[in-house]
C-alpha cells in the first residue's frame, strides 16, 4: 500500500522485495500478492503489470489506521498546528473567509477541500424594526445575530395607527426575537394573530406581509480550493474523471446538499469513502473524507477530495488540525 501511494504506479514483486532488502524471496511474494488478488484486496491491471489495491483494499488500510488513531493524532507536527492557528486567525472578518480556509485545509492535506459555512438558517433574528414610508407601505428591516441586515418594503394595514403599529411590532418579536429562520420557516409565524384585538391583528398582518422577507432561500457559503493539486495525478487523467470533478466544483449549491446529506456515518468523526463507495456518483475516481466543525457555536461541514491512493494519514491530520485551530478561536 505505501509503495502504490508514494509512486501512484502498480506494483511489482521486485519492487516490494526491494523494498523489504530482499528479506522476503520474490517468489514468496508473488504468492502472497496471488492470495490477495483472489481474495479482492488487489487487482492487475494487464497480465504483465504489478497489482494495484481495490476499494476494498484501501478500506482495510483505512480502517486500521483510523482504528489507532487515538495514538496517532499527536504525532502531526506542531509547525502545521501553529501555521493553522495563524491563518484561521489572519481570516478572521473576511468575506472570502471560507475559501481562506478552505486554502488551508488544501495546503494541510495536500489535496482538494470543500468547506460549507454553518447555515444561514441557523442564524437567529435579534430584532425586528418597521419604519412608515407612506400611509400604506413601511420599510421593514430584520437584523440576525450574524451582522446580516434584511430589508424590504411591506404593505401596511389599512388606516392603522403608529401606535398600533409599533405594538404590533413589539408583539412580533416577542414572538421570533432570538429564533432561528429555520424555525421561522417552520410556521412559528402561525396563528400570531389568534386572540383577535388591533395590534395582533396588526401582527398579523405584518408577519405575513414580512414572511417572504423572514423565511427568503439563502445560499450557503462555499470555499473551494486545490483542484490543481490532482490534474497532473497520472491515475485521474481520464477525461470522464476529470469532467465530472470539475462539474461538481463548479456548483456550490449542490456541494452543500451532497456534503449535507453524506457527512459520515453516525459516530465517525470523519466519513471516508472510497472509490466505488462514493455517495456523489461523478466521483467514483476519487476518495472523499467528510466531516463537521464548529464556528462560533454552529456547526458547519468539510469534505477532502483526492485520488483513492491519498496520503489518509496526512489528511487526518489535517482535518485535526483545523478543527483544533476552529475550536480556539470559538
Amino acid at each position: 500500500m505505501r509503495l502504490h501511494i508514494e509512486t501512484g504506479r502498480p506494483v511489482s514483486s521486485g519492487l516490494v522485495e526491494r523494498s523489504l532488502q530482499r528479506a522476503v524471496s520474490s517468489a514468496t511474494i508473488r504468492a502472497e500478492m496471488k492470495r490477495l488478488e483472489d481474495t479482492g484486496f488487489l487487482e492487475q491491471p494487464h497480465t504483465s503489470a504489478g497489482r494495484l489495491p481495490t476499494d476494498a483494499g484501501f478500506r482495510v488500510f483505512v480502517d486500521r489506521l483510523r482504528a489507532g488513531w487515538a495514538l496517532r493524532r499527536h504525532e502531526a507536527p506542531a509547525e502545521l498546528r501553529a501555521v493553522a492557528q495563524r491563518d484561521i486567525r489572519d481570516s478572521l472578518g473576511r468575506q472570502d473567509r471560507w475559501k481562506a480556509l478552505a486554502g488551508l485545509l488544501s495546503r494541510l492535506s495536500e489535496n482538494i477541500s470543500v468547506i460549507v459555512g454553518p447555515s444561514r438558517l441557523a442564524a437567529r433574528v435579534e430584532r425586528v424594526e418597521v419604519y412608515p414610508k407612506a400611509s400604506d407601505r413601511g420599510l421593514m428591516v430584520v437584523i440576525l445575530d450574524t451582522a446580516q441586515v434584511r430589508t424590504g418594503l411591506v404593505d401596511l394595514p389599512d388606516g392603522v395607527a403608529r401606535t398600533v403599529l409599533a405594538e404590533a411590532v413589539r408583539e412580533l418579536n416577542e414572538r421570533i426575537a432570538g429564533r432561528t429562520l429555520a424555525e421561522i420557516r417552520g410556521g412559528l409565524l402561525d396563528r400570531v394573530d389568534l386572540v383577535p384585538t388591533p395590534v395582533s391583528a396588526c401582527a398579523g398582518h405584518m408577519a405575513r406581509a414580512g414572511r417572504e422577507l423572514l423565511t427568503a432561500a439563502v445560499s450557503e457559503d462555499v470555499g473551494v480550493d486545490g483542484v490543481g493539486r490532482v490534474l497532473a495525478v497520472p491515475e485521474l487523467q481520464e477525461t470522464c474523471s476529470l469532467q465530472a470533478l470539475l462539474r461538481f466544483m463548479e456548483a456550490p449549491d449542490r456541494i452543500s446538499r451532497t456534503l449535507r446529506e453524506a457527512v459520515g456515518r453516525p459516530g465517525d468523526e470523519v466519513g471516508v469513502w472510497i472509490g466505488g463507495e462514493n455517495p456523489i456518483g461523478d466521483l467514483r475516481s476519487f476518495s472523499v473524507l467528510t466531516g463537521a466543525f464548529e464556528l462560533d457555536g454552529r456547526p458547519g461541514l468539510l469534505a477532502v477530495i483526492g485520488p483513492r491512493r491519498m496520503s489518509y494519514q496526512r489528511v487526518f491530520h489535517g482535518i485535526d488540525i483545523l478543527r483544533d485551530a476552529l475550536a480556539r478561536v470559538s
